[in-house]
């Protein structure tokens, strides 16, 4: 078996050099000789560049350092972030009303108090409007301070003497109207009958309507009781009497002789001319009758007006002795309150022509100066408290739970201060939620609205404390398919134990599942690999 092998290898070498031998005969052997020392020279060079082999050190073991999930748990860095100091009591105000600037009381920078002007605007025309309104209201309370308290005695005589007269004027228009009675009746149309002072009077012209010619006769015999009644009171009338129902009685009295007149007249129209009483004679007793009931209804007018002001005269005098009716008095304070209520917006409307501090404080903001004009609802002035700051900033709603009103802060200029509010819901416009910083120390001089480095001590995110674990991210390995923590094994290889992720809070991550408190992890694992070998410390 070996000799056939033997045989085998030797056929080969054999033909290798006889080939070789045929190259060299055909190339020349002169020109393999060259190349030969060419591949010589070549290898010598390039083991002199190189050098000897440099030998492979042996694998290092990486040191990591392991802590418990409950220790790094406990840990937190403060939370940064950038909030702009402010005032706690701040307050810019707007213009109430448009107009252009007269006086400007403060300047920027000056310390006013609540209440005080700053500026004032154009306002003569709403003096003069206040002005004319607390007029209105003077004689408003004056009208009610006389209705309330009465006549004075002189002005009490003065009511007497008018309701003297008052009385007497009515004496007169009663007397005038009972002449006025007769005189229509007896002296008008009286002519117009036969026997007119008899129980039948006949009426002289016949008329193509019978009946109105009738009721002209039985209206004159209604009359008489009325032309006796009359000549009786003409003769003992006196202010002593009831004026008040002599009125009513003549005024009914009168009233029918007006109808009966209208009677007449209406019976004339109605004549038929005759030889003994022509048209012409028809026609005078037509224009007398006419004039009678003209002057009849100036005395129904005459007595109105006479009455009226008997009773107007009654009236004062009586007011002036027992005082003004409720009625009255109500009135008048009605009349009173409403000049108070203009009186009330005259002020309201100049008040708004002048600008006023709401608080006390320094004027942080004021560009305008006398003579500007100003529109209505436009910035005047900023005045706010600087002695009393305040750092307002937010946060996101992870953030949030890992503050608490009473944490401390530090700043990055030295000052410290203390959380005082959380706001309990989100901001609708940012989507954070504010915080607000109460300064404690203000260390260096703090601006109002400048920007500032805060850093808020975080609560202890412990298991006991908030059921939260946090660690830092650096303890996390984060893979394409997987995140995963370390521990050390027994042998001193890394063991990855795959855990779930929550909110990321700064340069710390919260574990939701696949950690222990008690679990020894791997504080740094960035570089490391499942299996690795490693040493703990």
């Amino acid at each position: 078996m070996f000799a056939t092998i033997f045989e085998r290898i030797w056929a080969i070498v054999r033909a290798v050099a006889t080939a070789f031998v045929e190259f060299a005969n055909r190339v020349g052997w002169w020109k393999i000789g060259i190349a030969g020392a060419v591949v010589i020279v070549g290898g010598l060079a390039a083991h002199a560049y190189i050098g000897p082999s440099t030998p492979v050190p042996a694998l290092s073991i990486r040191q990591v350092e392991v802590r418990s999930v409950a220790a790094l748990a406990a840990e937190s860095s403060p939370l940064e972030i950038v909030g702009t100091v402010s005032a706690k009591s701040e307050a810019t105000v707007l213009a109430e009303s448009s107009g252009r600037i007269t006086r400007a009381y403060y300047g920027l920078g000056d310390v006013v108090g609540a209440g005080a002007s700053i500026v004032a605007l154009e306002n003569a025309s709403q003096q003069a409007a206040l002005l004319q309104a607390q007029g209105a209201q003077d004689a408003a309370q004056a009208a009610l301070d006389k209705v309330k308290s009465g006549a004075r005695a002189e002005e009490k005589s003065t009511l007497q003497a008018s309701l003297n007269a008052g009385q007497q004027g009515a004496v007169n228009a009663l007397l005038s109207a009972y002449t006025a009675v007769d005189n229509a009746i007896r002296g008008t149309t009286d002519p117009f009958f036969i026997s007119p002072n008899g129980v039948s009077p006949r009426f002289k012209i016949l008329a193509y309507d019978s009946q109105v010619k009738i009721n002209a006769e039985d209206g004159r015999i209604a009359l008489n009781s009325v032309l006796a009644r009359e000549k009786t009171r003409a003769a003992d009338l006196s202010t002593d009497d009831d004026l008040h129902a002599e009125f009513d009685t003549t005024t009914t009295e009168v009233r029918q002789v007006r109808d009966f007149l209208d009677t007449v007249i209406a019976t004339l129209n109605a004549g038929i001319a005759a030889p003994e009483y022509p048209q012409s004679t028809i026609d005078a007793y037509l224009s007398d009758a006419t004039a009678a009931r003209a002057s009849i209804n100036t005395v129904l007018s005459t007595l109105s007006s006479a009455h009226l002001a008997l009773q107007m005269a009654e009236n004062n005098l009586k007011e002036s002795v027992v005082g003004a009716r409720p009625e009255d008095i109500a009135a008048a304070e009605a009349a009173l309150k409403q000049a108070q209520g203009s009186v009330a917006a005259a002020r309201a409307s100049l008040e708004k022509t002048i600008v006023r501090a709401p608080i006390s404080g320094t004027i942080n903001s004021f560009s305008l100066k006398v003579g500007d004009h100003v529109s209505q609802g436009s910035p005047v002035v900023t005045v706010a408290n600087n002695s009393a700051l305040e750092v307002i900033a937010y946060v996101s709603e992870s953030d949030a739970r890992e503050i608490a009103v009473g944490q401390n802060v530090s700043f990055d200029s030295g000052a410290k201060g203390i959380v005082t509010k959380i706001a309990p819901a989100l901001d609708p416009v940012t989507k954070r939620i504010e915080v607000r910083i109460g300064i404690s120390d203000p260390g260096k001089t703090l601006l109002n609205g400048q920007s500032i480095l805060a850093r808020i001590e975080r609560v202890a995110p412990g298991i006991a404390v908030t059921s939260r674990i946090t660690i830092p991210i650096s303890a996390v390995k984060v893979e394409a398919d997987r995140t995963t923590v370390f521990t050390v094994g027994a042998d001193s290889a890394l063991v990855a134990h795959e855990v779930k992720l929550g909110a990321l809070l700064g340069d710390r991550i919260e574990i939701t599942e696949g950690v222990s408190a008690d679990m020894q992890i791997v504080t740094d694992a960035r570089g490391l690999r499942e299996g690795q070998s490693v040493e703990a410390r």
